[in-house]
């Protein structure tokens, strides 16, 4: 079976390529102040995610309290984001677990919207 973040990836560059491209440009073009400038394209691509991939979905519900905690790190530190890398391996330990390769074998079972 697929890695789970890498099926869920491949649905949202399926479907939200032209949001994932903005946001990526923004990021890239705005190295100290991303956070905040790049906000309103990470929410665009946020809600295309969610609406093409329920894998997305669960995968995010399941993995809040990681994900939450990676994000804190990252405002707290705009400057330095290598300090987050242990946040950040425990969001991939989340999304890469027993449970979330369940999820991904019951998203391909569905067909897609």
């Amino acid at each position: 079976a697929p890695r789970a973040m890498q099926a869920a990836l491949q649905q949202v560059e399926m479907h939200c390529s032209a949001e994932l491209e903005r946001y990526a440009a923004c990021v890239d073009g705005h190295s100290g102040t991303w956070l905040v400038d790049c906000d309103p394209l990470k929410s665009q691509l946020n809600a295309c995610a969610s609406s093409y991939s329920g894998l997305v979905e669960a995968i995010k519900s399941r993995c809040k309290p990681q994900i939450d905690q990676y994000e804190r790190c990252l405002k707290a530190n705009p400057a330095r984001p290598e300090t987050c890398t242990g946040k950040l391996e425990a969001l991939g330990d989340c999304t890469e677990g027993r449970e979330a390769q369940r999820l991904v074998a019951q998203q391909q079972q569905q067909p897609n919207r």
